[in-house]
C-alpha cells in the first residue's frame, strides 16, 4: 500500500470533533471550544498494591494525604540485635522487636519527615521522605536494611 492511501485511510479512521478550516496552504485551523484538561491521578498499583487513590485524594494529589503511610518498618523474625527507628517529624524514637513492624503515617497533608533506621547501634538508613513519597524497611536476619520507595 503506498503511502497516500494509508494517509487517507487513517484520515478517516480518525473521528473529528468541532469544525475544521482548510487554507489553500494547506494549514488547518480548529474552530471547536477547546476543552478543559484535567489531572487525575493514575489508577496503576503502587509497590504495595494499593492504588493511589487510597492514599491519596485529587485536593491533596500528587502529594500523599493525612493518614498516608510515611514509613513502615519490620524487622523479620530471625535478627537478634536492637533496631531503632527516628521519625524527626514526630520527635519518636521506637524500638522495633523481631518479627514486629511499625507504622508512622502522615499527620498533615503533603508531611515531610526526616526518617532514621539504626541497628545495632549503627545508623543504617537516614533520608527525608518528601511529601509524594513513603519508604518501607526491612531489617533482614542478617541485619541488612532493604528499602522499597513509593512515589506518588
Amino acid at each position: 500500500m503506498n503511502r497516500r492511501q494509508l494517509l487517507s485511510i487513517s484520515a478517516l479512521s480518525i473521528p473529528l470533533t468541532g469544525c475544521v478550516k482548510w487554507d489553500f496552504d494547506g494549514a488547518t485551523e480548529n474552530n471547536s471550544p477547546a476543552q478543559k484538561m484535567t489531572e487525575t491521578p493514575s489508577k496503576t498499583a503502587t509497590e504495595t498494591g494499593t492504588t493511589p487513590s487510597e492514599v491519596s485524594t485529587p485536593e491533596c494529589w500528587p502529594s500523599m494525604c493525612e493518614g498516608s503511610q510515611l514509613v513502615e518498618a519490620q524487622v523479620v523474625g530471625g535478627f537478634s540485635g536492637a533496631v531503632v527507628l527516628i521519625a524527626t517529624c514526630r520527635n519518636k524514637e521506637l524500638s522495633i522487636q523481631a518479627g514486629e513492624s511499625v507504622r508512622i503515617n502522615r499527620d498533615t497533608d503533603a508531611q515531610t519527615c526526616r526518617i532514621v533506621l539504626s541497628v545495632d547501634g549503627k545508623q543504617e538508613f537516614s533520608e527525608t521522605v518528601n511529601s509524594h513519597q513513603s519508604v518501607n524497611l526491612t531489617v533482614g536476619s542478617d541485619g541488612e536494611v532493604t528499602e522499597r520507595w513509593i512515589v506518588q
